[in-house]
């Protein structure tokens, strides 16, 4: 059930419109380019700080979309984005610890999501702030 919840959660953050679809690793990663979308989205986190694209590298390296999987950089990565006030990193990194059943770090990042309506770009960023609210809510 914990799989399926981030696994449903991530596929929505990468593919669901949460981004410019005109953006350069946007377009890499239609046209099958998963290398080249990672190298984008990682200069456009690191260098340009938006925190979609750090939120993209995370959901890239934590599912191995361009390579071998890589956990530890993948919550890095949705770190920086949910420092950067991007709330599918920030969902995506509790569901990861929720997952690993750190219950304590997923409760502190869901409680982080409860408080960002007002960085949800859509119906569906909006939904999950107000699931992480009840989430963070059963985690004692």
């Amino acid at each position: 059930m914990k799989k399926m919840i981030l696994t449903s959660l991530s596929a929505i953050f990468l593919f669901a419109g949460h981004g410019d679809s005109n953006d350069p690793g946007m377009k890499l990663l239609m046209k099958g380019d998963k290398k080249g979308a990672l190298e984008v989205f990682k200069k456009e986190c690191d260098v340009d700080k938006n925190g979609w694209a750090c939120g993209n590298v995370g959901l890239m390296l934590y599912m191995g979309l361009a390579g071998n999987k890589d956990i530890t950089t993948s919550k890095i990565y949705y770190n920086k984005g949910c420092e950067l006030n991007d709330v599918g990193s920030c969902e995506n990194l509790a569901e990861i610890f929720y997952v690993e059943n750190d219950l304590m770090t997923a409760k502190k990042y869901f409680n982080k999501v409860c408080h960002m309506e007002k960085y949800a770009k859509n119906k569906d960023e909006k939904k999950g702030v107000k699931k992480s609210c009840e989430i963070a809510k059963t985690i004692k």
